[in-house]
């Protein structure tokens, strides 16, 4: 008989017990080392159930089907198209350039699986009922959601896209001031005498764009009171869909690059890894099987508090 958790995380459950990356893997070695033209050739032939790492994927065509337009990226390797996209300098630990297959790999396997984390995250998320990434510091939803103790952030900052301020009908601070700082500027943004966190919540216009300020005690204008819901889930801020799993098969570094062209491109340094936030209840209460759903994908999992 399914226990409670089995029966509401169900979904999610499902997905994150059947990684997308071993499949990947195997669509990647047949591609390379075969006398195939496309990786849709290779996709038209997964027409059978197939077992890898002890799990058994019934349709593997079908569930490859929403990541066709990355995995063709591969066939860059056989000179049968170009990048969709430039791809960034990629280096290693040892700030060594990876070899230019490698980057591709690593770089298509991070769309991937932050496609795939995107879809088991919110699948997680909606039946959780936490609400530790909606309020400020210690706003009273914080010992429900699983932590104990006093925050020592002043505050939390939701970036947000000029297309989703519309969202919040709050104040907006937009002044010479605030735009030539950024939200965690030391000494912080002066209004009225005090630090900008110590006022109401609002929207501010720093100088790397626009962002949602939930002081101490405060609680986002869009969760609802009554039911502890996103009032704009289907439409919440980009920042807001993004997973408290993450992929982190590479991360972005504050370098830039000069190709031989002059353009100076973003710096990535290879990870292989799987980030989860252990400040999220789900995360906490699955940590088993997240740390399978990344070693069955070659990955290293790895857990790390946020809010502290």
């Amino acid at each position: 008989m399914l226990t409670e958790d089995e029966k509401i995380f169900a979904p999610g459950l499902s997905r994150l017990k059947k990684p997308v990356l071993p499949l990947v893997n195997m669509v990647q070695f047949l591609y390379l080392t075969g006398p195939i033209e496309t990786i849709d050739e290779v996709l038209r032939r997964l027409t059978k159930a197939v077992e890898l790492e002890g799990v058994l994927y019934e349709n593997p065509q079908q569930l490859l089907k929403p990541y066709a337009a990355f995995l063709r990226e591969f066939e860059v390797i056989k000179g049968k198209k170009k990048l969709a996209a430039a791809l960034p300098f990629i280096i290693n630990e040892k700030d060594e350039p990876v070899a230019k297959r490698q980057a591709l790999e690593l770089w298509i396997k991070q769309q991937i699986l932050s496609q795939e984390l995107e879809t088991i995250n919110s699948l997680l998320c909606g039946p959780c009922g936490c609400v530790l990434c909606c309020t400020g510091p210690n706003s009273g939803f914080d010992e429900a959601s699983g932590f104990k103790g006093r925050m020592k952030q002043e505050f939390f900052e939701i970036p947000l896209a000029d297309n989703e301020l519309d969202l919040f009908a709050l104040n907006r601070v937009d002044t010479e001031d605030s735009r030539t700082m950024t939200a965690h500027c030391d000494p912080p943004l002066q209004m009225e005498r005090a630090p900008f966190y110590k006022h109401e919540i609002a929207l501010y216009h720093w100088k790397n764009g626009w962002s949602l300020i939930l002081p101490e005690g405060s609680v986002c204008s869009q969760l609802a009171a009554d039911t502890k819901r996103c009032k704009v889930y289907d439409k919440r801020p980009e920042v807001c869909r993004k997973p408290q799993i993450f992929a982190y098969i590479i991360e972005k570094t504050p370098d830039l690059a000069k190709r031989s062209d002059g353009v100076l491109i973003p710096v990535y340094m290879a990870r292989n890894k799987v980030l989860a936030v252990w400040d999220c209840p789900y995360v906490r209460k699955f940590q088993h099987e997240i740390g399978a759903y990344a070693e069955m994908g070659g990955l290293e999992p790895i857990f790390r508090k946020s809010k502290t």
